[in-house]
């Protein structure tokens, strides 16, 4: 019966041809990192050499730490005497290991021992020998069979690394400074520490930094794990991350944990937001990080991404088209249909509605229009303009007149839906008063359709009074009874003028005797067939119009 010693053995050459599929940069940077874990805060020097004398590719890497305590433990896989960490960039003594399974020879120094891995014939060998001199901290030399290549991929790949400022770093005698981070953002991170108590290893949350270093030219954003680069920073900003600790990776850490990246866009995005141009902030990574956000920052993001005026777009109600509406009052209508899962979700947090900007807008209109309205006015004060103007414009008598058919004929349009009934009525306004009646501030106008269904016409407007009956003041009668149903000039308006124009043509042939019998005198040019004089200097009014008139005059 044979009979053997333990129950496992690990196949040196299986274990060097698993770790011969990754790049030889991110062997040796295990080199390095266990360097930076040995200096530590207290500072000191790493130097690291690298290059081909012909034969084959050398690495020696020395730092000023606290060295190994036991360099036997360098030879037995997953076996360390560290106390694991979330603040050391090693994971349990694997990184040298993996790296030695692919060298031809290696030596380490520390203290007063050495220890040779070397091929004597054709077998691998370990020898521990008393070191000629002390060592401080750690001296590691190692050869390899890589091409001369190798030597310009390390100088790019180390020269990468954002150094500890406790740290002098030197790569074949070239010192590599610390770069100053542009910003420092406190983040409560995933983090990887091993649990000896549970044997297991642990993914807590802990408080930490992240420093935001500016990228040099053409450097790609890099995510770093206390200076060595781990992935692609995946964000459209000039920036690298560098996670001052311990960052969740698959077990050949040379990927990402999921979800990670995300969590480090989001800790990042309020402060990165000012930093970002319009078309950055549309970016994926600014839509998933920006969900996570706090309502103000995605406040932000929204009004950069789309604009201080916009509105989200709403189907077509009907023959009302509120998309439309909105972009006739100056409104960004964006489609959510069109955005990542992201913007979707905060434009409808944020952005009102197509209907909602056209109803708040109405509002505003009112409102303007109200606030912007003359004191009532006193019979007594014959002073008034626009009694002046409706003594210019023919009497009381007429004006009431040409604004009695204006009333009838819009009525007449506006009950051609076949809906209930919405009786109309009329004012009298002077035109020349500032008036909000759109997306800006006018200074006339020349007459408007109020929520109300009150039609208020502009003395100042020839046509009214001259030729009420004519083109052109039909023409305004159609247009302002076509606000019966949409109140802005989107698209819906535009196919009920054009409708009403129809109905117009209909109500004048239709009902042609009752116009000719109740405004014969307003059918014509002016009063009587007269033409009526144009502006002149106002007059005094000898007697104040009739109180049904008064009552129509606008206050504006």
């Amino acid at each position: 019966m044979a009979h053997g010693a333990g129950w496992l053995q690990i196949s040196t050459e299986g274990f060097a041809s698993f770790n011969l599929s990754r790049p030889p940069g991110h062997l040796v940077k295990e080199l390095v990192q266990n360097a930076f874990d040995a200096v530590g805060d207290a500072g000191g020097t790493v130097a690291l050499g690298y290059g081909h004398d012909g034969t084959q590719f050398f690495v020696e890497c020395r730092d000023t730490g606290l060295g190994i305590h036991d360099l036997s433990a360098l030879r037995v896989v997953y076996l360390t005497f560290k106390t694991d960490s979330h603040l050391k960039r090693g994971r349990f003594g694997r990184g040298f290991k993996e790296i030695l399974s692919v060298a031809r020879s290696a030596v380490v120094a520390s203290g007063d021992k050495v220890i040779h891995f070397s091929v004597e014939n054709g077998q691998q060998t370990t020898r521990e020998v008393v070191a000629a001199a002390p060592v401080t901290g750690a001296h590691v030399t190692m050869t390899f069979d890589w091409p001369v290549e190798t030597i310009a991929e390390f100088d790019a790949y180390f020269g990468r690394f954002l150094v500890p400022t406790c740290v002098a770093f030197q790569i074949n005698g070239r010192t590599i400074p610390a770069r100053s981070p542009r910003f420092s953002i406190e983040a409560q991170l995933v983090t990887e520490i091993y649990n000896a108590n549970s044997h297991s290893w642990q993914k807590p949350r802990r408080k930490t930094l992240v420093e935001l270093v500016a990228t040099r030219e053409s450097e790609e954003p890099t995510l770093y794990e206390m200076g060595i680069p781990v992935a692609s920073a995946e964000w459209t900003v000039p920036f690298h991350a560098n996670i001052l600790q311990r960052v969740p990776m698959n077990p050949n850490r040379d990927a990402l944990a999921s979800g990670f990246a995300k969590r480090v866009h989001a800790a990042c995005l309020p402060t990165l937001l000012p930093e970002l141009k319009a078309e950055q902030v549309t970016a994926d990574w600014v839509g998933t990080a920006g969900v996570e956000a706090a309502p103000d920052v995605q406040q932000e993001i929204v009004a950069k991404a789309f604009g201080e005026n916009a509105v989200r777009s709403v189907p077509s109600m009907g023959k009302r088209d509120f998309d439309d509406d909105a972009q006739r009052i100056g409104a960004n209508v964006v489609k959510t249909s069109q955005m990542s899962g992201g913007f979707r979700e905060m434009a409808k947090a944020h952005l009102p509605s197509a209907k909602e900007a056209v109803e708040v807008r109405a509002a505003s209109v009112a409102t303007e229009i109200a606030n912007q309205r003359f004191n009532v006015i006193d019979v007594a004060d014959t002073q008034d303009p626009r009694l002046a103007w409706i003594e210019r414009r023919g009497g009381a008598e007429h004006v009431e007149r040409c604004l009695g058919f204006a009333v009838w004929f819009c009525q007449k349009l506006v009950s051609s839906t076949g809906e209930p009934m919405v009786p109309v009525t009329g004012a009298l306004a002077l035109g020349n008063q500032p008036t909000l009646l759109g997306p800006m501030l006018l200074s006339t106008f020349v007459a408007h359709w109020s929520a109300d269904n009150r039609l208020t016409l502009a003395l100042e407007c020839d046509c009214f009074w001259q030729r009420p009956l004519g083109a052109e003041a039909l023409a305004i009668l159609i247009h302002e009874a076509a606000h019966a149903r949409n109140q802005h000039h989107g698209q819906g308006f535009h196919h009920e003028v054009e409708r009403l124009g129809g109905v117009a043509a209909e109500i004048m042939l239709r009902h042609g005797d009752e116009v000719r019998r109740t405004w014969s005198e307003l059918i014509g040019a002016g009063v009587n067939g007269n033409a009526l004089p144009g502006p002149q200097a106002p007059t005094v009014v000898k007697t104040a119009p009739p109180q049904s008139l008064l009552e129509r005059l606008r206050p504006w």
